[in-house]
């Protein structure tokens, strides 16, 4: 049995043929037309449908097809793969050429993609800002209304019933007098207060470092990515150019 599988095998090296050569490129450039259907599909479950008054949305959108754009950089690349000696037919030449120039526009599109990133992160800068002011006005206007409460009252049951609201820890309240029982609510109040803006700012902090990461990857994506497609355009020239010099 050993025998037989080694016999199965050649002795000497193979050597590539110019028809398997032009085999393996064929098999690059069903590739690259492959992963072009597919970046296709990914940009329109992407951008269908359409928020354009959203930013949001838009700063998402941005960022997904910065995430996909390897798809139309390797398919470009691999349908323009041809040896020496290879054949290009007539309607391939036009479909070279139409995928050439847009590869051109898609750069161009990323490039004018940059100043929407930027004004997008600027808008969804100023949008956590105003949540978290907002936030702190809402709990300002309780904060005041439980303090003007606490001022107001002089019941024991009330003030009673406000520590159980507020969760303060029971340690001897109903022995403690009305003024000390306010003061420890307020002093209470206050400690609530000063953990609920803790709380935010930290959320803030966390939100502004995220978009700030984000921001600077999406935006400089944009960039590279347009850069790198008008640069495929530039490299194909020679498709745009061949049958000016057949020779």
């Amino acid at each position: 049995m050993t025998t037989q599988k080694q016999k199965n095998f050649p002795k000497q090296p193979i050597e590539i043929t110019n028809f398997t050569e032009n085999l393996s490129f064929a098999l690059l450039r069903l590739l690259g037309y492959s992963l072009l259907v597919f970046s296709l599909i990914d940009y329109a479950a992407i951008l269908i449908p359409p928020q354009l008054t959203n930013p949001n949305w838009e700063f998402q959108a941005m960022g997904q097809m910065v995430d996909h754009v390897w798809s139309i950089l390797l398919g470009l690349i691999f349908v323009f793969l041809y040896n020496k000696g290879s054949i290009i037919k007539s309607e391939q030449i036009s479909i070279l050429k139409f995928l050439s120039w847009i590869g051109l526009g898609i750069g161009i599109f990323y490039l004018l993609m940059l100043p929407l990133g930027i004004n997008n992160s600027l808008t969804i800068y100023k949008n956590i800002n105003n949540q978290f002011l907002n936030q702190q006005g809402q709990q300002q206007e309780q904060l005041e209304q439980v303090n003007k409460k606490l001022k107001s009252t002089d019941s024991i049951q009330d003030l009673n019933n406000l520590a159980r609201i507020l969760n303060l820890p029971n340690d001897n309240i109903s022995s403690q007098s009305t003024q000390d029982l306010k003061n420890k609510l307020s002093q209470h109040i206050q400690k609530l207060a000063q953990n609920s803006i803790n709380t935010a700012n930290a959320a803030k902090q966390a939100q502004v470092k995220s978009l700030m990461k984000n921001a600077v990857r999406i935006n400089l994506g944009t960039v590279i990515s347009g850069v790198c497609l008008i640069t495929i355009w530039n490299m194909t020239r020679w498709i745009r150019i061949i049958d000016k010099n057949p020779g």
